[in-house]
């Protein structure tokens, strides 16, 4: 990949790559239905130029409406996926989290973990270390 920075803005909602298998969404305020269609292509852009990844998901300033996320558990592929990890959830974003990726995952061929942690640096401690265990487990 190469050493620029790629980074989508959507309304107040933006995502980046981090680095060659990490890429970071943030969330600020309401996701519409329009906004979860423009997510899930761009999840699939990261996908395009990472290969499956380590999504961080800052998603505690914001709602996601019900059509929203059925959009998102429709149309965003596991394959996409090493791990999810999301950030700052209250608990009914971590149901509605946990809802998303297990109709993801009875849809696809793919498996990956998702996560909730309150920090981005919890977040990123968890990336490594699901990081290490799936190279243990290839190696």
């Amino acid at each position: 990949m190469a050493e620029q920075t790629r980074e989508w803005k959507f309304n107040a909602h933006r995502a980046r790559v981090e680095s060659s298998d990490v890429a970071i969404a943030t969330f600020e305020g309401p996701i519409s239905l329009e906004d979860a269609k423009k997510t899930t292509e761009v999840y699939g852009e990261l996908f395009n130029v990472l290969g499956p990844y380590y999504l961080i998901a800052d998603i505690g300033r914001s709602q996601i409406e019900a059509n929203g996320r059925r959009y998102l558990s429709e149309h965003c592929r596991p394959e996409w996926f090493r791990g999810l990890v999301y950030v700052g959830a209250d608990i009914v974003q971590q149901t509605f989290g946990k809802a998303i990726s297990l109709a993801m995952l009875f849809t696809g061929k793919a498996s990956f973990e998702t996560t909730f942690v309150k920090t981005m640096e919890e977040a990123h401690v968890w990336v490594q270390k699901n990081r290490a265990k799936s190279q243990r487990k290839a190696g």
